[in-house]
């Protein structure tokens, strides 16, 4: 039986270990301070799901957002944002059975006068497709999709926080 001092011992070197290698859990805040403000975003209409969860994200982590580019300290371009669907299987009667669903956000920033290579972010997911259950299939593809936009921008802010 361990001791209750090793046991606390041991918890502590785990925990240190955890945040040595760099695990965040997931929702936890990131700080954008080091980033050059304001950031003007540009490439994605504000009114699009993935332009609301970018900025909804990008304020939590600290950023302040610019409505004008001559304001504005950073860039943040997005150059590319695609949702893809492609077929990966099919059932007995020849119908759809799984699909391979991607979303994918190409962007740069340009900071204080020098400008990042664009990076590629993707995240791809399986979506099964029951041959009887339409609206099922298709609000799983919705949640699916909500969830795969959410991701790609925890990505993108975790490789400005990395910058």
């Amino acid at each position: 039986m361990i001791l209750p001092a090793s046991r606390l011992s041991l918890l502590l070197v785990l925990a240190l270990l955890l945040t040595a290698c760099g695990f965040q859990p997931r929702g936890a805040r990131t700080d954008l301070g080091h980033l050059p403000q304001p950031v003007y975003l540009v490439g994605v209409a504000s009114y699009a799901d993935l332009g609301r969860e970018l900025r909804r994200q990008l304020h939590s982590a600290g950023a302040q957002l610019s409505d004008d580019a001559d304001s504005a300290v950073s860039t943040l371009r997005i150059v590319d944002a695609r949702s893809e669907r492609r077929l990966l299987s099919l059932d007995a009667r020849n119908r759809a059975a799984e699909y391979e669903l991607s979303e994918m956000l190409r962007y740069s920033l340009r900071s204080g006068g020098e400008a990042t290579p664009q990076r590629t972010l993707r995240v791809t997911r399986i979506l099964l497709q029951p041959s009887n259950e339409l609206l099922a299939r298709q609000r799983e593809e919705r949640r699916l999709r909500e969830e795969m936009r959410l991701e790609l921008v925890r990505q993108l802010i975790q490789q400005l926080v990395g910058r």
